[in-house]
């Protein structure tokens, strides 16, 4: 079967050929399918069975071009492979956090997945601010199993080296490089700015010295720090969610890199949350200070349980495992400086990709809804602000932030929790 794109007529037929949708559906006649894809990669069908709705899938497929350009922009397909690959990784590690895959195709460059019908995607959650008691517990489960058990510190040197090996993501990579680290903080055609941004605005961080420099550090990292597998769009907008459970889609920027860029990326985004409803819980008829309070609080639970989770498989692999490095009588204690160490880097890097995370979507090419669409554009300008300067404080200080509170106050001078 070579590759071919597939349309909305071709789906049906192509679907009863495969064995592994038998087991799903029970009638290939009646299947209803319905583009849903809003990303600028791919294209995603929502299929169910008309008669039994509860038949339904998820099937997404790489074609060879940025799909919201067109071919004008070419992109090899071999992304779907990576993301495939992540999928199955991710599920063999934290099964109860990522959806389930039922047929993935190198060769057509797509993926069937479970259909997520009983979720919703969390950054459209929030912005109508509903609030999800166990999502910090759960994201921090999915991140510290995912980047403890694929990094140095779990698996053995061969494994690890042939893991970083298959998970080379060339042409995505090179997009977070220019989109994340890069283009934002130059003058570039393909920023897009609110017209209520002045110039003084945009050269408080495209010409502030200390922050390009501190933005190039963050990008040398990301380009060549292998430490973990990354989701490497963890965004609240690649999060599905319900009262319950919380699953994470889209790994399609799966590629070996630095811990905190997943763990900031999660964090950033929050942040994001917290400065925009101080407009939005306004417009919904509430007072922001609950859901503001809210957001503050599983930013902190966010960082603080997974470290303490990421801490806690650390220190049960050592005893499972034990390394004669640490067997002495002091061992035990060095060993627990080593770790407080090593957390503290993976803190200063999270503090310092989020705040990239953040500052990205103020100026460069792709926004994030939950400020981009207040249609108020002063009211946006003021908020982006506040972003901008939260942004460039916390990468050039991230190394002398010792604790998310620290980053929750500086959040709260700017954008006060009243």
């Amino acid at each position: 079967m070579g590759y071919r794109i597939l349309t909305i007529e071709d789906i049906p037929k192509f679907l009863g050929s495969l064995e592994e949708m038998r087991n799903i559906f029970s009638d290939f006649n009646c299947l209803e399918v319905v583009e849903v894809g809003d990303g600028n990669l791919n294209y995603v069908y929502l299929i169910k069975n008309s008669k039994n709705p509860q038949e339904t899938v998820v099937l997404k497929q790489a074609v060879p071009y940025l799909r919201v350009v067109g071919e004008s922009w070419p992109l090899k397909r071999e992304r779907m492979t990576i993301e495939i690959m992540a999928l199955q990784k991710e599920i063999e590690l934290c099964p109860e956090h990522v959806p389930e895959v039922y047929y993935g195709s190198h060769e057509m460059s797509l993926v069937i997945m479970e259909n997520l019908s009983s979720h919703k995607v969390l950054r459209g959650e929030i912005i109508q601010g509903k609030i999800f008691r166990n999502f910090a517990e759960h994201i921090t489960t999915f991140m510290a199993e995912v980047l403890f058990k694929t990094s140095d510190l779990y698996l053995d040197h061969q494994t690890k080296k042939e893991m970083v090996s298959k998970y080379i993501n060339y042409d995505l990579c090179k997009i977070t490089e220019d989109f994340v680290f890069t283009t934002p903080y130059e003058k570039h055609e393909t920023n897009v700015y609110n017209q209520e941004l002045t110039e003084e605005d945009l050269n408080f961080i495209q010409q502030d010295r200390d922050l390009k420099i501190a933005v190039a550090e963050m990008k040398y990292k990301f380009m060549n720090n292998a430490e973990s597998l990354l989701h490497g769009d963890l965004h609240i907008g690649s999060i599905m969610v319900n009262e319950n459970e919380t699953y994470v889609i889209d790994p399609e920027f799966s590629f070996y890199g630095p811990m905190g860029f997943d763990v900031g990326a999660v964090i950033g985004n929050l942040l994001m949350s917290y400065f925009s409803h101080e407009y939005r819980q306004k417009l919904l008829g509430r007072e922001p200070y609950v859901y503001r309070k809210w957001l503050l609080d599983t930013i902190e639970s966010v960082w603080i349980k997974f470290a303490e989770k990421f801490e806690t498989l650390w220190i049960e692999e050592q005893l499972s495992n034990p390394q004669l490095a640490w067997n002495y009588p002091e061992g035990e204690q060095h060993f627990k400086v080593l770790r407080e160490s090593f957390i503290a880097r993976l803190f200063s890097d999270t503090v310092g990709f989020a705040a990239c995370k953040m500052m990205r979507r103020i100026l460069g090419l792709a926004k994030v809804a939950d400020i981009a669409e207040i249609e108020d554009l002063q009211e946006r300008a003021r908020i982006e602000r506040m972003t901008l300067k939260l942004g460039k404080i916390m990468v050039i200080e991230r190394d002398s932030i010792k604790d998310i509170g620290e980053v929750l106050n500086l959040a709260k001078e700017l954008s006060p929790l009243v």
